[in-house]
């Protein structure tokens, strides 16, 4: 099956890293859920693989070397969950959030003035928007079939919501899908896309290549590598494929289609290509 992938599998130890390595200043760009930490029924059992973990705070300790979390996790439950090491910058709400806030604490950073902050407060608007939304949603959880097994999860946000459907049971999954389509058809002026078991509502057009785009221009990297598994990673990808000006890797976890130039196997190889990353640009600061 993975032989037909475009692009195919392959190990992490193919990939050239030796750009990445020498570069001045190298971004590390990561999604969490199914990338540093595998995806789980329960978001909130979601945690970081070990190797992962180690090797993210390894590359944060480097020299020039900042790294950013990219999620549609909000700003919350990232800080919660990720268990980032200091001076890590976040984007969360798939692009809607942002803080960081690490940078200007670092009197050697190369960050661009006024990058840091969170997002603007919700509008009178917005929460209307939300109020309808979290009316949908309870009208959707309040029809669930009496056959199968399985909740509705909402993952509230400050500017959106998340409807989680993984781990139910397929004529649940089938109709709590059918309704949510119907409800992002009738809440048109919201943004809404599917992912992994998951429907995301936001009242803001942001994507995770907005983030991204923004954590590189706060960190002046000259290099950027990025690792997502979802739909909603795509964006992020299109964004690295369009930057002629910076050296990148952008490396597809899974087997989703995807506009990504590379692909990785599963968090485990994830684990593997932070671990090589960390150690061969440890070594040529070390040559240096």
């Amino acid at each position: 099956m993975t032989a037909l992938l475009d692009p195919p599998v392959v190990a992490p130890n193919d990939l050239d890293l030796a750009p990445l390595t020498s570069a001045h200043v190298l971004l590390v760009a990561l999604d969490f859920d199914g990338v540093i930490a595998p995806l789980r029924d329960d978001p909130n059992a979601s945690r970081p693989l070990p190797r992962s973990a180690q090797a993210v705070d390894r590359l944060a300790a480097l020299p020039r070397t900042p790294v950013g979390y990219i999620s549609g996790r909000s700003m919350e439950a990232l800080h919660r969950l990720s268990a980032a090491p200091s001076g890590t910058l976040f984007i969360g709400s798939h692009g809607l959030e942002t803080d960081f806030s690490a940078l200007s604490a670092d009197p050697d950073s190369t960050a661009a003035a006024g990058s840091t902050g969170w997002s603007t407060p919700v509008t009178a608007a917005e929460a209307a928007l939300l109020d309808e939304l979290d009316a949908g949603l309870r009208d959707i959880q309040a029809g669930t079939p009496a056959e199968g097994h399985g909740e509705l999860r909402i993952e509230p946000k400050p500017l959106g919501r998340t409807a989680h459907t993984r781990g139910v049971s397929a004529n649940r999954a089938e109709y709590f899908h059918a309704r949510l389509d119907r409800l992002a058809t009738d809440l048109a002026d919201m943004r809404s896309f599917a992912g992994h078991a998951m429907t995301e509502f936001a009242v803001r057009l942001e994507t995770k290549g907005d983030g991204l785009a923004r954590m590189i221009a706060a960190t002046r990297a000259d290099a950027v590598l990025f690792l997502g598994d979802d739909t909603t990673d795509e964006d992020a990808f299109a964004h690295l494929n369009g930057r002629s000006d910076l050296v990148t890797l952008a490396v597809k976890v899974g087997d989703q289609a995807t506009c990504a130039p590379h692909r990785i196997a599963d968090p485990e190889a994830v684990a593997d290509l932070l671990g090589r990353l960390a150690r061969e640009r440890d070594h040529g600061f070390g040559d240096g």
